[in-house]
């Protein structure tokens, strides 16, 4: 199940283990509701949209924009379009929760009663402090154009900071790629226990992307580069406390936050 939820002309981020993996716009207009997503950061992007005429059953989405009434009742999955169980089992201001197709979900909503969040296990999706209109192209796969040498975040992030010296690359011939870099920082974290999923900027030739890649320790990993890679030495990692990430990417994108020559 790809459960999406946000107010009408929104835009949100769903996280997985922490990590930003998609961005969710969605609007409605009289009887006229239209889902968009775009997965990211994996395997590149990829943008699916969905226009309903509203009735009944409700979206799934929609039936969780404002805080729920208690009780069971169906309503449509937006991209299976097929029914789900909606049982709402707590619902008092400020939060609900409950199941959907029988999964624990808890959902979080401001003192208008707009939702603001919503967890299903490991998926959590949260709002975006103002709407935007995406990019044409995706920043994931371009990167942004940023000046030459030495760089800042304007405004500072709280516990952003640029690595000493640039990972290890632990790559194999068959799989390495940066667009792929979180599936492959996922994989290479699984073999190994003591590593953790990082996620950030790389700065390479004028242009800065998102990526992940592992710390081990105090060691960094690139599973999406070739050990002895030249282009390392020519890299800049700089590293986003996984908590900030998906809003931290949106501000950069939106223009909020910048990189700027120090």
């Amino acid at each position: 199940m790809v459960l999406a939820a946000a107010p009408p002309d929104g835009r949100f981020v769903l996280e997985v283990g922490g990590l930003p993996v998609a961005e969710l716009r969605v609007s409605v207009t009289d009887d006229r509701y239209v889902y968009e997503s775009t997965q990211f950061l994996a395997e590149g992007p990829k943008e699916h949209r969905i226009e309903l005429r509203l009735g009944s059953p409700q979206p799934e989405v929609l039936a969780l924009l404002r805080r729920p009434a208690l009780g069971c009742r169906d309503v449509l999955e937006e991209r299976s379009q097929k029914l789900e169980r909606l049982c709402v089992e707590r619902s008092v201001p400020g939060d609900a929760s409950g199941t959907i197709a029988a999964e624990a979900f808890a959902a979080h909503y401001d003192g208008a009663g707009a939702l603001r969040d919503i967890t299903v296990g490991a998926a959590h999706w949260f709002a975006a402090k103002r709407a935007t209109t995406p990019p044409l192209e995706n920043p994931f796969m371009v990167g942004l154009s940023v000046p030459d040498g030495a760089l800042k975040l304007e405004p500072a992030i709280a516990g952003a900071h640029w690595l000493t010296r640039p990972p290890a690359g632990i790559g194999a011939p068959e799989t390495v790629g940066r667009v792929r870099c979180l599936l492959l920082a996922r994989e290479a974290a699984s073999l190994r226990p003591r590593s953790r999923v990082t996620v950030g900027l790389v700065v390479e030739e004028g242009r800065a992307y998102p990526h992940a890649w592992l710390t081990e320790g105090s060691a960094a990993l690139d599973p999406s580069v070739l050990p002895g890679d030249p282009s390392l030495a020519e890299r800049r990692y700089l590293e986003v406390p996984l908590e900030r990430s998906g809003a931290f990417f949106l501000q950069l994108f939106d223009g909020a936050v910048r990189l700027k020559a120090k």
